[in-house]
């Protein structure tokens, strides 16, 4: 494919010392010049290639690219993309012209599904009209691709409904490369329990191996999973805090409290597959690795963890199985089944808590 040449007219400002590009555009300007970073799920989410875009929903795309076509005369976008160049604009002041080529493509931060509506609508649907429709956009000119994906978190995390997990990844993703000390401490749960979760999902020996929906991967592909990784690092945060209080106090780096924490869950899992097989050979026909196993077995987990450490015993697959293998609950196929009267019948939050409570009382 050809290189395209484009020019944009813009105005050029600064916000906290980032030089900011606003202004109009045609349509086949923006398309030609602009593309996505996306999200990997095959990556780990501190991978140096690591995106940071969910997947692109085709049910939205086609809706908004059948608007432009039927609405006409009429239609009206008028809410801004937000691009992101990662080297210097090349920008003329006299003419107040930006200067891009497709050889180095701008980053849509916000506006993909907008964009791919266009395209849709101009390449796959033959609107050419279309090709002139003004496009708002703003571009920031990024030092490095932290702020990118800073910026993007920010707008999507905070203004925007994205899912949660997508948004903890990129969160991951975003710090990767930070010191400690430069990292939120509110949000520093989230990076240890994301990447957790995400090694979990990909490592061969693990009872979570593919059953964990993860950002980045399609809605069919998801769908297909036991968990989310939504509920699964929500479910982990209080494994987190007493850990933290606990073994992890100190100075330990993140890639030390991920390993750490990542040993524990892996080994407790192990355990409860060993002393309660049958309820994982087909995870859909029971709620063990389901939100009521999740929820209940995790806080459970951080209980024993208090009994475990005080017995200054180590935190191995041998030791939880001791624990575990005596509690008539947990290692019943039957308690767990979908079919059941038991766990599945949980399916709240504050029925996951009277949950964990009848499966903790052998240990109170």
């Amino acid at each position: 494919m050809s290189t395209v040449h484009v020019t944009l007219d813009a105005i050029r400002g600064e916000q906290s010392g980032i030089p900011i590009y606003s202004g109009i555009a045609p349509a086949k300007k923006i398309l030609a010049v602009s593309t996505v970073d996306p999200y990997d799920s095959k990556l780990s989410p501190t991978d140096k290639k690591q995106g940071y875009q969910r997947p692109p929903e085709r049910h939205r795309i086609t809706k908004i690219g059948n608007y432009l076509i039927n609405e006409d005369g009429s239609r009206l976008f008028p809410t801004a993309v937000l691009l992101a160049s990662r080297e210097p604009i090349n920008y003329d002041k006299k003419t107040g012209e930006i200067s891009l080529s497709s050889d180095y493509r701008l980053q849509i931060v916000d506006g993909q599904h907008r964009l791919e509506g266009m395209r849709y609508a101009i390449f796959e649907k033959g609107a050419k009209d279309l090709e002139n429709f003004s496009i708002p956009f703003v571009i920031m000119e990024t030092k490095d691709k932290l702020t990118e994906m800073t910026q993007f978190r920010i707008v999507n995390g905070t203004a925007k409904q994205v899912r949660t997990d997508l948004v903890n990844m990129i969160l991951t993703a975003t710090y990767s490369d930070s010191k400690r000390s430069e990292i939120p401490e509110k949000e520093q749960w989230k990076i240890v329990v994301s990447n957790v979760v995400d090694k979990l999902a990909k490592t061969s020996s693990s009872p979570w191996f593919e059953s964990i929906g993860l950002p980045g991967e399609a809605k069919e592909e998801t769908k297909q999973k036991i968990a989310k990784a939504t509920s699964f690092i929500t479910s982990l945060k209080p494994v987190y805090v007493w850990l933290k209080a606990t073994t992890m106090h100190g100075s330990r780096s993140l890639d030390d409290e991920i390993k750490l924490m990542y040993d524990v869950v892996a080994a407790y899992w192990d355990a409860l597959r060993e002393v309660v097989p049958d309820a994982f050979v087909d995870p859909n026909e029971f709620v063990i690795q389901k939100t009521p196993g999740l929820f209940s077995l995790h806080k459970l987990l951080k209980h024993l963890l208090g009994d475990i450490y005080r017995g200054r015993r180590d935190f191995t697959t041998k030791t939880f199985i001791e624990f575990l293998k005596d509690n008539s609950m947990i290692t019943s196929p039957d308690f767990w089944s979908v079919e059941g009267q038991e766990a599945s019948r949980y399916g709240s939050m504050a029925g996951f808590e009277e949950l964990y409570e009848r499966i903790s009382e052998p240990y109170i």
